[in-house]
């Protein structure tokens, strides 16, 4: 009977920690997102309704991962042997491509109103932006402080990824307040428009690093350089041909490798040794932990 003892990855994670803070950041963070939405709307300011937007995305982005995270607790089952885990690099994709689409929008709006300005209530927004400036301090510092904990409790990527989101808010509310405070001292509402403008080329280079990030992995490629892989591994002594080469990342922390391997000659010692190089070269050369390598003789197995 083969058992559990011999296998070398669970393919699932407990992240009790990582949850409490995914909770806790995504009920903030969707409370202050509708003050900035309803904020911008009575102001009439694109870049503050921009930043509530930004923040929009922010809640799509931890409730993703937090269904993520609590799928990826279960365990591989006869339909699904890898388990649920790669449902967090679903969740990055979704949310990328969410940042890609409103970043557009907002631009399209922006234009529209270089040609259709709209005055601005300097007081809300600047209230508003405010408020939101004192915020994105507050949730940045509890999730550098939780992001540390992580990294030593669960080495969970999703709080990290949270962290780099709120960075981005912090600076948007500053750049708010800032276009609020010009505006209200020399009347350029146009400052406004450039702001949001800004805000959006944040928006779509962070949807478009995570969307790129999540397609290479859900598309099971990898960054690696695996032309230099494959070399490394022929000039291992005693392998004559490598076929079915892969290299694929399955999630942001984990790329795994297969292969089948042609050997110059056969013996039991020298088998096991070959293929234990092998397993030695791409862990400690490339951080390739999981590795599948199938031997074959051409006297047995049909080519």
């Amino acid at each position: 009977m083969i058992t559990s003892n011999f296998h070398h990855k669970k393919h699932y994670k407990i992240q009790q920690y990582s949850k409490k803070i995914l909770y806790t950041s995504l009920i903030l963070t969707t409370g202050f997102a509708l003050l900035e939405y309803i904020g911008g709307i009575i102001s009439n300011s694109l870049a503050l309704l921009g930043d509530s937007f930004h923040m929009f995305s922010d809640v799509a982005a931890l409730g993703f991962s937090l269904i993520a995270l609590i799928y990826s607790a279960k365990k591989p089952n006869k339909h699904y042997t890898f388990g649920f885990v790669r449902l967090e690099v679903i969740a990055a994709f979704l949310n990328g491509l969410a940042l890609i689409i409103i970043s557009i929008y907002l631009l399209y709006e922006a234009i529209m109103r270089l040609y259709n300005p709209r005055d601005i209530d300097f007081k809300t927004m600047l209230m508003i932006s405010t408020v939101g400036l004192l915020f994105n301090i507050v949730i940045t510092i509890i999730l550098t402080k939780s992001n540390y904990l992580s990294l030593k409790k669960e080495d969970n990527l999703n709080i990290q990824s949270a962290l780099w989101h709120f960075l981005g808010d912090l600076i948007s509310s500053v750049g708010i307040i800032i276009s609020s405070t010009i505006i209200y001292f020399t009347g350029y509402i146009v400052v406004d428009i450039i702001m949001s403008i800004i805000i959006t080329i944040i928006l779509f280079r962070g949807g478009f690093k995570i969307t790129r990030s999540s397609y290479i992995i859900l598309m099971e490629g990898t960054t690696l350089n695996t032309t230099e892989i494959y070399e490394k591994i022929g000039e291992i002594e005693g392998v004559a041909n490598i076929h079915e080469f892969h290299i694929w990342h399955t999630d942001t922390n984990e790329t795994n490798a297969a292969m089948h391997i042609l050997l110059n000659e056969y013996s039991i010692n020298k088998d096991y040794t070959i293929v234990e190089n092998i397993k030695v070269l791409l862990e400690k050369k490339y951080g390739i932990e999981h590795c599948f390598v199938a031997l074959e003789n051409t006297s047995f197995n049909k080519h």
